[in-house]
């Protein structure tokens, strides 16, 4: 049982798999349930971040958006500010990021690699440990990134090595069954 478990894991968290939607869906909540960093790849428009939401409304989770193209290094750590009661300088961690202990959030950060090098250098420490400086996330709080492949021509930064080593990958594509699949759900009408 555990060596098929360890398989399937296997599987999942291997590195640059194609998959469709409804099998990104799968992997994204196997590393959810397992509190693993997972990196979904894929172009523009093709329902990473609805995914995402879909998966957390399924587990009554919250999805923390937070799009960091539009963050700063220190955005991530926190702004410093001098402690009078004890005499040092400590960090107010940005508001975004659950300070709940129950919190099960989905800490989701989209267009990761949209990012300047020096921001997603500052996330290197809250993805492998989910911590940055002072400020640790609670320990149902998961992380979840998106992004664009260079190929599609968005802006993108190549992801550092210390950064990308800390995530699963998988690369979303179209899939016209599972888009179908889910417009007769939506009840889409479907234009001839």
């Amino acid at each position: 049982m555990a060596r098929a478990s360890k398989n399937k894991e296997a599987a999942i968290g291997s590195q640059n798999r194609t998959v469709s939607p409804n099998e990104a869906k799968s992997a994204l909540t196997h590393c959810i349930k397992l509190q693993r960093p997972i990196m979904m790849w894929g172009a523009p428009g093709i329902g990473k971040s609805d995914i995402v939401k879909q998966i957390a409304d399924a587990e009554g989770r919250e999805v923390i958006d937070i799009r960091l193209p539009l963050w700063e290094p220190t955005d991530i750590k926190g702004i410093p500010y001098y402690n009078s009661k004890e005499n040092n300088m400590v960090w107010a961690s940005p508001a975004e990021l659950p300070t709940d202990p129950k919190s099960k959030a989905i800490v989701f950060l989209d267009e990761l690699n949209s990012a300047a090098p020096a921001v997603q250098a500052a996330a290197y420490q809250l993805v492998l440990n989910n911590k940055i400086g002072q400020y640790s996330l609670p320990s149902n709080v998961v992380i979840v990134a998106a992004g664009n492949k260079e190929t599609d021509r968005g802006v993108t930064y190549r992801m550092p090595a210390p950064l990308a080593n800390r995530f699963r990958h998988i690369n979303m594509e179209v899939n016209f069954e599972d888009w179908s699949q889910w417009a007769i759900q939506n009840r889409l009408a479907l234009l001839y």
